[in-house]
């Protein structure tokens, strides 16, 4: 007799819905669940050390930094290098605080200048998981190509020469504070607006400085005044009339001088003229990134002002007022009679009103003054700054070594140290730098 496929030799029917099919859920339960999670408390604690040793060694790095500044060692040149003892930086508690301050590590830090910046090359030992022989593997090839991702990174300058010519050009016309950029040039230093007003360089050259000069300007402008009759009973001046006078001299007429700006907006008057533009707050940034503001951050008219390196600006800006009075002087009895505006009284008019005075026109600006003795009493004169500027230029040979040498090498083949070529004007040195770097292990 055949025998069901489903049941046992005993003739008990078997289940086969959910036994048969239990090993195949115990498997996909560890595929599905166990080995996910498996596979996150990896990356989690991979992430975690990772970001953990990061933190000591940007301690390290700023620590290092700070204890080069601070004892006036970093390195100045292009692909100079400091070599600080990490345990120096215990010592001199410089790591005082964090997870760094916890543990105890040795080894070096190489401080590199690179262009305009430091390369940081760590051998943290002695510092468990965040070791880096621990961490990484041995140094690869070198390269030429700096990758910023990398954290353990070896730099080698290599050093070529050239032979060099220094001329300057001519010197270009003055100009005043107005009419140069507000930022300084990539030589640092402000360069008229137009920059095609500058004295060009040679053809092949190529320019290292800028230099400038200064020199003060002046410029003049003659005075007169109103002169008068009689002095009479005459009060100083207001635009309204003062208690105790009861004429105004319609003759005796002037103009205050313009308040500065102000957020609030002035009173109303007949006799007030009000003005008003627009106010921004001012500022640079300093080395540290931080903001500097203007006026200790009040609102400034830009042409008020002298901004000089206050060249940016917030964009929230607000109205801002400035006025003047016209004023007269007041009188009581008779009446004084007043001249025309004249360097001299005259026997009619003996009397000089001192704040009753014209300006001519100021003068062209001079590189002499034209104020003396003979004029002084009626001269007025006005000084101001104004540069000229010049290109210094070099002009370069071909490389005169076949190939870049590292300093060692290269110090042997030109029979000079590198202090010896940077302070020889004749020579101009160029380096590139290789790049090395131990990849996780």
């Amino acid at each position: 007799m055949r025998r069901n496929k489903y049941v046992d030799e005993n003739g008990n029917p078997i289940n086969y819905g959910f036994e048969s099919k239990k090993p195949l859920l115990n498997l996909f339960f560890v595929f599905s669940v166990v080995i996910p999670i498996v596979l996150i408390g990896v990356i989690i604690y991979t992430v975690v050390n990772t970001n953990y040793c990061h933190n000591i060694y940007d301690d390290i790095k700023k620590a290092s930094f700070k204890y080069l500044k601070d004892n006036k060692n970093l390195p100045e040149n292009e692909g100079d290098h400091k070599v600080v003892q990490i345990k120096d930086l215990y010592e001199h508690s410089y790591i005082t605080d964090g997870k760094t301050a916890n543990k105890t590590c040795t080894g070096t830090i190489k401080v590199t200048k690179y262009e305009d910046e430091y390369l940081y090359t760590l051998d943290v030992n002695n510092c468990d998981k965040c070791s880096v022989s621990r961490r990484y593997k041995s140094y690869g090839e070198e390269s030429d190509y700096l990758d910023r991702t990398k954290t353990i990174v070896d730099v080698t300058p290599y050093y070529n020469l050239y032979d060099r010519q220094i001329g300057v050009t001519e010197w270009s016309d003055y100009y005043d504070a107005e009419e140069l950029a507000k930022k300084a040039s990539k030589y640092g230093v402000r360069l008229p607006k137009d920059k095609s007003e500058m004295p060009e360089e040679p053809s092949g050259s190529a320019i290292v400085e800028a230099q400038k000069e200064e020199k003060t300007f002046y410029s003049y402008s003659d005075k007169s005044w109103k002169w008068y009759d009689i002095v009479g009973d005459y009060s100083g001046f207001a635009s309204e009339q003062p208690s105790g006078y009861a004429y105004r001299d319609d003759d005796t007429r002037k103009y205050t001088e313009y308040t500065d700006y102000s957020l609030n907006y002035p009173e109303e008057h007949e006799y007030r003229d009000i003005r008003q533009k627009t106010g921004y707050k001012f500022y640079y940034i300093d080395e540290n990134g931080k903001k500097i503001y203007a006026n200790n951050g009040e609102y400034t008219v830009e042409d008020e002002d002298d901004l000089n390196v206050y060249t940016e600006r917030d964009d929230e800006s607000a109205t801002m007022y400035s006025y003047r009075d016209e004023v007269w002087r007041w009188y009581n009895g008779e009446k004084r009679s007043y001249s025309s505006f004249r360097r001299t009284g005259t026997d009619d008019y003996p009397y000089r009103d001192d704040e009753l005075y014209s300006l001519d026109s100021y003068s062209s600006w001079d590189e002499e003054s034209n104020l003396t003795p003979e004029n002084a009493s009626y001269r007025v004169e006005k000084t101001k700054i104004m540069t000229r500027f010049r290109y210094v230029y070099e002009i370069l040979s071909l490389k005169i070594l076949d190939k870049d040498l590292p300093k060692k090498e290269f110090e042997k083949q030109t029979n000079m140290t590198l202090k010896q070529i940077r302070e020889n004007e004749n020579y101009k040195l160029e380096v590139n730098y290789k790049f090395r770097y131990r990849d996780a292990k």
